[in-house]
């Protein structure tokens, strides 16, 4: 018997018969997702660092926390981006608690209690404290001794990474 190649039925190539397998598209794109998912930082950036000042460099390797937020620039000392207390009278005062910070860290700390009550998130007692590298030594200090006075124990600097 002989081959006849006219009895083979060609393809359609017609427009109104074409369908497209979807099976490759989805494994393509479950597999860009897995890749977006592996390579997105969860962490972004938690702190934002205050315009007016300058943050010292280190080599710290601990991540970011979020916190309570105490910015003390060249001359304010801010709670939360607000100002309370101006850095010439502090530098200025014996003692080591800055009476206004005082103030505003318990207001914090009541309202975070009330909301642990209310909602059963913990208060932590965190904050984080951003100073200028140009800030005296004794003013950090000062700022320090209220945050460990005023319910804020746990203390974090903020800093530039610096490349090790």
């Amino acid at each position: 018997m002989a081959f006849i190649p006219s009895r083979i039925k060609k393809h359609d190539t017609s427009p109104r018969g074409v369908s497209l397998n979807l099976t490759s598209m989805m494994d393509m794109f479950t597999i860009i997702l897995v890749f977006m998912l592996k390579t997105y930082s969860t962490e972004g950036q938690l702190i934002q660092p205050s315009q007016n000042l300058t943050l010292p460099s280190s080599t710290v390797k601990n991540p970011p926390e979020i916190a309570l937020d105490v910015v003390v620039s060249k001359e304010w000392i801010m709670v939360n981006n607000q100002p309370v207390a101006n850095v010439s009278e502090v530098v200025q005062q014996p003692g080591l608690i800055i009476e206004p910070l005082s103030r505003e860290l318990q207001r914090y700390a009541s309202e975070s209690r009330r909301m642990e009550e209310m909602y059963g998130v913990k208060f932590s007692g965190k904050v984080t404290i951003q100073g200028d590298k140009e800030l005296p030594f004794r003013t950090l200090i000062k700022v320090m001794a209220t945050c460990g006075r005023s319910e804020y124990p746990n203390m974090r600097l903020v800093v530039y990474q610096k490349e090790a």
